[in-house]
């Protein structure tokens, strides 16, 4: 049982290319629907269609669309039928679309996070310097670039700066060593290291290393994939002390960490959908089962009572 997957994308760029072409070796059908190019119909039914094509009828969705349409790919995906298997859940997008709210979400189910503070205000900001530790980064969640600072006084000056914004003001750790660890359930595929003359290496470009890690690590890094409930996803980890996430993307690239590591990921990553697809495709039956035998045992006390 192979079946039909459907593969939803923001454009084909090169990661995209190279899952199409492994998904056609896994499934007997492959489609690849741009995001952009997708009706949504509510009219007596749900209809979610692209051109003459109604993708309601595949059974298996991989989803690869990036965090500035997770509001969208949360309304989209949640609207397919609950037995249709995806690797990447609707609610996934929702819990990783703003960084704060995922290390939150994070800390909440018992995964150690770095420190990330968040204020509506200025005069809010000006409160957290009261309790961190310099040098500090400060952004705003509409900046992946951050400013670093090194005294109360620095920090003051750009937070004031950033005001004219008007938008939150995000204050966290500087992070010095930091790994991307690329997850497909049940697996860690492989690790790479960012090497960048930037200081703030979280968003930064840079070019990526093979790291080996240790297993508390994959242990880490697999956590947070059942955390915000998904099957595919790179987890950047803060390796400075004691590892910490830092940030998750549903969205990565997997050429240039592949090209690192020696590791296909776009081959790696379309077995495990594969097999998770076909596990997922056999646990209905069993359920089934379940609730049959439940059935049963409810009517047999049934009988019983009436009995006695």
């Amino acid at each position: 049982m192979k079946g039909e997957l459907c593969i939803i994308g923001e454009e084909k760029s090169e990661t995209n290319i190279r899952l199409l072409e492994e998904a056609k070796k896994v499934f007997d059908s492959v489609f690849f629907v741009p995001i952009s190019g997708i009706h949504i119909g509510l009219k007596d039914t749900f209809s979610i269609t692209y051109r003459t094509t109604d993708l309601l009828k595949f059974k298996a969705i991989f989803p690869r669309i990036p965090r500035g349409m997770s509001e969208y790919a949360y309304q989209l995906l949640s609207l397919f039928p609950e037995e249709t298997y995806m690797a990447v859940k609707p609610i996934s997008y929702l819990l990783s679309e703003e960084r704060f709210f995922l290390l939150t979400v994070l800390r909440k189910r018992g995964i150690d996070t770095t420190n990330l503070m968040l204020a509506r205000s200025t005069e809010s900001a000006y409160r957290i310097l009261e309790n961190v530790d310099f040098p500090t980064i400060i952004r705003t969640p509409e900046k992946k670039t951050g400013v670093i600072v090194n005294s109360r006084t620095e920090a003051k000056s750009i937070m004031d700066a950033l005001a004219a914004l008007k938008q939150p003001i995000m204050v966290e750790d500087v992070i010095k060593n930091m790994v991307s660890v690329y997850v497909a359930e049940p697996d860690v595929l492989a690790a790479c290291k960012k090497k960048t003359a930037e200081k703030d290496i979280i968003f930064a470009r840079g070019t990526k290393k093979k790291q080996k890690i240790p297993v508390e690590v994959e242990h880490l890094a697999m956590e947070t994939a059942k955390a915000i409930n998904t099957q595919v996803v790179r987890v950047d980890i803060a390796m400075d002390k004691e590892p910490k996430v830092v940030n998750v993307d549903l969205d990565a690239d997997l050429i240039s960490p592949s090209k690192a590591t020696g590791v296909d990921m776009p081959k790696k990553i379309m077995e495990a959908i594969a097999n998770n697809y076909k596990n997922h495709m056999q646990k209905p039956m069993l359920m089934k089962f379940f609730e049959d035998a439940r059935s049963v045992v409810k009517d047999v006390l049934k009988t019983k009572n009436m009995i006695m």
